[in-house]
């Protein structure tokens, strides 16, 4: 497939210091000829939050390859499985314990596909020359927060856009990222990921990616830190 697709999770200074396991989660699959990447942030004031956003990836997963089967079935629906998965991946757990944001993209071999998010963080849309986020960042972390799985059932508290046929850059990071970026810098942001990173090997790139999320450059930085790539030529 004429897909490039990486990604790197590290563990923020606080987390590291207090002897915690790293919150946010990432995962990629191909599903139904689909390269499907997920992002996830297990919100820091609940317990399980670490396994909140790995069930997150799980289920974006599942629902993705259920969703799949049925052209047109509507974005609606792969939302509402999304929930539902995440709640069974859960089993015992309590929702609320093991809320988390949740972040997903899915695109075919010729670039179309669909992007998604729930809750805090970034998801940028690069056609060309023009980047842009899906949805409307708030300023109001509390407001960010209060959307997130386990949180809200809320089909509409979701941003999502179906994306068509063409080449395409898509990041997507947690707010340990995204909450550092300037809107003017995001082209320059996806120009460094595209030219600089993906053309190294696997293992170069995944460590260049990490030693740059480990030595972030803005001061006092405390959060986990999640960043994924995905282009189609």
């Amino acid at each position: 497939m004429p897909i490039d697709l990486f990604g790197a999770s590290v563990p923020g200074p606080a987390h590291i210091a207090a002897g915690l396991a790293n919150q946010d989660a990432w995962g990629h699959a191909v599903v139904r000829g689909h390269h499907v990447v997920v992002v996830a942030d297990g919100l820091g004031s609940r317990s399980r939050a670490q396994d909140g956003s790995r069930a997150a990836v799980v289920a974006v997963t599942g629902a993705l390859r259920a969703w799949l089967r049925y052209p047109d079935a509507p974005v609606e629906v792969l939302l509402a499985l999304v929930h539902l998965l995440w709640r069974a991946e859960l089993a015992l757990i309590k929702p609320d314990d093991a809320a988390t944001t949740c972040l997903f993209a899915a695109m075919a071999p010729d670039g179309a596909g669909l992007v998604a998010q729930l809750g805090d963080g970034l998801v940028l849309i690069g056609d060309g020359d023009d980047v842009e986020p899906l949805g409307q960042r708030s300023d109001e972390s509390f407001a960010n927060h209060s959307l997130a799985l386990g949180v809200t059932r809320r089909l509409d508290a979701w941003h999502w856009r179906r994306v068509g046929p063409g080449p395409r850059r898509l990041l997507l990071c947690t707010d340990g990222v995204a909450d550092d970026l300037l809107p003017d810098r995001y082209p320059d942001l996806l120009d460094w990921l595209e030219q600089d990173l993906l053309p190294l090997p696997p293992q170069p790139r995944w460590r260049a990616l990490a030693c740059e999320l480990r030595h972030w450059p803005t001061p006092h930085h405390t959060d986990d830190k999640t960043l994924a790539f995905l282009r189609s030529r």
